[in-house]
């Protein structure tokens, strides 16, 4: 049996925080893989301007090229569906049959957790696995642990990460307004933001 780590998101771009979460998760929990999954149309960004899904698809394989225990899966990418994160894990549940799977996200997803599309579900299929960084609120974080566990049966783990505070909208931004990312994104997916014009706009 493995245990397999699935970090989801948008990846525009992926940058050292992400990377440094699933570092962190697959150290603190023992996990052998950690398989990446690029967001394809997301329900809550709809209207919003989402780079071309070939160039994030490429940041985040450019990105853990270097980490042999860090994977990258498209299907949300190849799919015309709204991408929801209870259909993602119930299709990997059904394949992954004899694993088990760790649903990684911040300490923020973890609060505002109950308002995703079918809670109960992605608790069925996974263990919850949230942040926590040294400037969070522990206690409150473990409150909201505490009531998932309660509502859903969820299985809850916390890890422990340094703080790094960069987000992808910042990033974003710093590209527009010509200030430099360096050091907060991989060099590869640096290099290749630069060679691509991207965020220019």
């Amino acid at each position: 049996m493995k245990k397999i780590g699935i970090m989801g998101g948008t990846f525009d771009p992926i940058h050292n925080g992400h990377l440094l979460i699933a570092e962190n998760a697959k150290d603190q929990l023992g996990l052998d893989e950690v398989r990446f999954i690029p967001t394809g149309r997301s329900p809550h960004k709809q209207g919003k301007n989402i780079t071309d899904a070939m160039h994030r698809l490429r940041m985040v394989e450019l990105a853990i090229a270097d980490n042999p225990a860090f994977l990258l899966d498209d299907r949300e990418l190849c799919s015309n569906e709204l991408s929801y994160s209870y259909i993602t894990l119930e299709q990997m549940r059904m394949e992954l049959s004899d694993d088990q799977l760790f649903f990684i996200m911040g300490g923020d997803s973890l609060r505002d957790f109950k308002t995703w599309c079918h809670p109960e579900r992605i608790c069925s299929c996974a263990t919850l696995v949230a942040a926590i960084r040294d400037d969070c609120d522990h206690e409150h974080l473990m409150q909201y642990a505490d009531d998932l566990k309660q509502s859903y049966d969820a299985d809850v783990r916390l890890i422990r990460t340094p703080n790094l505070s960069v987000s992808s909208s910042e990033l974003r931004g710093c590209v527009a307004d010509h200030r430099s990312i360096r050091y907060q994104v991989p060099d590869e997916v640096h290099k290749y933001i630069l060679e691509n014009d991207l965020y220019k706009n």
